[in-house]
């Protein structure tokens, strides 16, 4: 039986070293090995995401011990930290790279809102559930995972540093490999030159998570598909001894299997065990195993990375004395680390730059947006303000970077910006509702179509479809004028809203209904990513349907009225989040000057809007503060066709939602926040906050002189306790609000909201 274990062994290893011929030779990787006469030591490093900060603690022990290494083979994680070790750091570097590594923020590819142009912006807050659906002539599709990469690239990015591409990675301080899947082929990819941050990447890109990579020509996805621990790699280079660290995930008990995911994680499971048993069984006598007790660290538990480095120690700790046969005296072990000796980092000036635009959009405007020139240095922080400049346009599957040298010495810098496959129209979505638990709730399912990029500086068709207690259709085209900045835009819409009235005895009053059609022309200058300024003319039809208690004091029950004029609309918008916003600052004015036409009577009429939000942090803290102003008034006293409305939580907290309506709103608030938790590593940051507010505000002169049940003059203050969620479909808040009588019989009110913004 040996024997025949034996021949099959040496049979997989021919077929090995056949099919896959090593891009280097054996003699260059063991070269200083033979002059040293030593045996030449291949480190094989695993995949198992967070549990890979083991490799770690074995690297510590391995310079501890004083064994030098002639070749670093790693999959997926084991790439990245293999990555590093190669290209000459050393443990304690490492350690300090991983601890400042932004792990969390590898899993969420968006670009944060103050990085987004201010288009993006709102339609981020109008449709939050981002699935981001193609839609085109063949159908709808889905994009090729659930992320695009780009996060992961700018962390690698960010790790490693400048770094040009490589003619061979046998070039490193520690010849390297690391091993990917061709995802069409389902072969094993070996991985030995060019961009250094681009085969790591590969390596780690889980297949349906992470979109593939393309390289070389080929789709290339996590190593660990095909080979999660490649001793093979390092054999088939001919090293002498191999020290492989295995960390590849346990098997689940049968009480932690209780979804669909803990049971495609339990297949995934077994079928990556197969291939590292198989890999296992090509190490000799003469090799080393290490498998790192890390039962307790599951593969995105990046917040653990420490237990698993400290794992990782006490797993070589247990092998000091194997290990000390890979020893090596000092004078040996010296004269090997020599090649980890660094030269002062020089700064890279840029001498070119080429951008590689697979997308409908000019040259002119991305180049523009990455702000780069030749003759510029390259950094970390200008490439990456570049690229994420370039990428918050949302119109990009990937953009990626990538140096190289040419043979006169000079830099070249090469920008790819690569268009959604999928598209080129987009869906997304909103779900809102509100519940005070008496007799006001409200709820509506919104989508949104958008079809991108109809001109090469960007131009837009949206619509959006909102069906529930208020309802509308928009759509609007949008059209920039070249590089200038400025813009044109004309949109419709129609509405149905209904407003439930009460009376002082929080009884219902019936319902305002308002149906309207209207059309805007305008013109307008982005002044920046955050600033836009925007004049236009504006006609509305539309009808009121008044409860019988308004009807009888008007002698007819609809009202109906046209409206034209000019408008003009300013904002300046740099908050972090619309939900739960922890800095920044959004203004937004907006002025009318309109005709209008009602009930048989002609008017002029002035109406303006301002809206200030402002958010500050520092640590779990978040203060926030709201002030709202709202005017409308006409040269006649007539029928206040402009209504605005007041009350609901957040909004003098302790009213119905809405109950409180006139043409005249004076609002202010302060919030504060405590985070109770966080999601650091996931596909969505989840925090959970505990808050309170303190508001005040009034609502004058309502249809008839009225202000829905508050007092005509008076100041009423309100406050609120409430938990509140940042879920990835929309806020969630539930609270209990209180509020200064007035002349109504109503203070106080519990409220569950998901998907309003406040």
């Amino acid at each position: 039986m040996k024997t025949g274990l034996s021949i099959q062994l040496a049979l997989l290893l021919l077929i090995i070293t056949l099919h896959y011929s090593p891009a280097a030779s054996a003699t260059d990787i063991c070269q200083q090995a033979r002059q040293q006469q030593r045996p030449c030591v291949a480190l094989v490093l695993g995949g198992g995401g967070a549990r890979g900060g083991a490799h770690l603690g074995v690297i510590e022990q391995l310079e501890r011990q004083q064994i030098p290494v002639d070749l670093v083979v790693g999959t997926s994680i084991g790439a990245f930290i293999g990555g590093l070790y190669a290209s000459g750091h050393s443990a304690s570097e490492i350690a300090a790279r991983l601890e400042n590594t932004p792990w969390a923020d590898g899993f969420r590819d968006r670009v944060y809102r103050d990085e987004m142009p201010l288009r993006r912006k709102h339609k981020s807050d109008d449709l939050p559930v981002n699935l981001d659906l193609g839609v085109s002539e063949q159908g709808v599709r889905l994009p090729k995972g659930i992320l695009s990469g780009q996060a992961l690239a700018e962390i690698l990015h960010g790790t490693f540093g400048a770094f040009a591409n490589l003619k061979h990675f046998d070039d490193l301080p520690v010849p390297f490999r690391a091993v990917a899947t061709d995802l069409l082929t389902q072969e094993e990819v070996i991985l030995s030159d060019g961009s250094l941050v681009q085969a790591i990447q590969a390596s780690m890109s889980l297949p349906g998570v992470v979109r593939p990579l393309e390289l070389n020509g080929k789709l290339l996805v996590d190593g660990g598909v095909v080979n999660n621990l490649p001793i093979s790699v390092a054999r088939q280079l001919g090293v002498d001894r191999i020290i492989a660290v295995s960390i590849d995930s346990p098997l689940l008990r049968r009480e932690q299997m209780e979804s669909a995911f803990s049971v495609t994680e339990q297949l995934t499971s077994f079928l990556v065990r197969a291939g590292v048993q198989q890999q296992m069984q090509l190490l000799t006598e003469r090799d080393l195993l290490l498998q790192p007790d890390l039962v307790n660290i599951s593969t995105l538990d990046f917040g653990n990375i420490a237990q698993a480095v400290q794992s990782g120690r006490q797993s070589a700790i247990r092998f000091v004395q194997a290990l000390a046969d890979f020893s090596q005296p000092q004078r040996v072990y010296r004269e090997w680390f020599s090649r980890f000796a660094k030269a002062d980092a020089a700064a890279i000036k840029i001498d070119h730059i080429t951008l590689q635009n697979d997308s409908r959009l000019s040259d002119e405007l991305l180049l523009a947006r990455l702000e780069l020139q030749p003759g510029d240095f390259y950094t970390e922080r200008s490439i990456r303000r570049g690229l994420r400049q370039m990428y918050g346009l949302d119109t990009f599957e990937r953009v990626t970077q990538h140096l190289t040298v040419d043979d006169n010495g000079e830099t070249l810098l090469t920008v790819r910006a690569e268009e959604k496959s999928w598209g080129p129209g987009y869906m997304n979505f909103r779900l809102m509702f509100e519940d005070d638990f008496r007799n006001n709730h409200q709820y509506q399912l919104a989508a949104g179509y958008t079809r991108s990029n109809l001109s090469p500086w960007g131009a837009e068709w949206h619509s959006e479809l909102a069906l529930g207690s208020n309802k509308y259709l928009h759509t609007e085209l949008y059209w920039p004028l070249a590089d200038s900045g400025f813009y044109t835009e004309a949109s419709y819409h129609h509405r149905r809203d209904t407003q439930p009235l009460q009376d002082t005895q929080a009884l219902s009053a019936g319902e305002l209904k308002n149906t309207e059609n209207g059309l805007l022309l305008s013109a307008g200058w982005n002044i920046s990513d955050h600033a836009r300024l925007q004049l236009g003319w504006t006609l509305r039809d539309g009808k009121y349907l008044l409860p019988s208690l308004y009807a009888s004091q008007l002698g007819s029950d609809t009202v109906s009225y046209q409206r034209n004029g000019p408008e003009v609309q300013l904002i300046w918008d740099t908050l972090n989040s619309r939900s739960f916003p922890t800095r920044g600052i959004r203004l937004a004015s907006n002025y009318r000057f309109l005709n209008d036409d009602a009930m048989g009577t002609e008017v002029s009429s002035k109406s303006s809007s301002t809206e200030l939000l402002a958010a500050k942090s520092w640590q779990q803290h978040t203060l926030r503060t709201r002030w709202r102003f709202d005017h409308y008034n006409t040269d006649e006293d007539s029928f206040a066709l402009e209504q605005f409305n007041l009350g609901g939580f957040l909004n003098l907290s302790g009213y119905p939602a809405d109950s409180l309506f006139g043409s005249q709103i004076q609002f202010g608030s302060l919030v504060y926040l405590y985070r109770l938790t966080e999601q650091k590593i996931s596909f969505f940051n989840a925090p959970l906050y505990l808050g309170t507010s303190l508001e005040r505000g009034r609502v004058r002169k309502d249809l008839f002189g009225a202000s829905g049940g508050a007092d005509a003059t008076n100041w009423l203050w309100a406050g609120s306790v409430f938990l509140g969620w940042d879920t990835p479909l929309g806020p969630l808040y539930f609270g209990v609000g209180m509020a200064e009588q007035g002349e109504s019989d109503y203070s106080d009110a519990v409220y569950l909201s998901f998907g309003k913004h406040y």
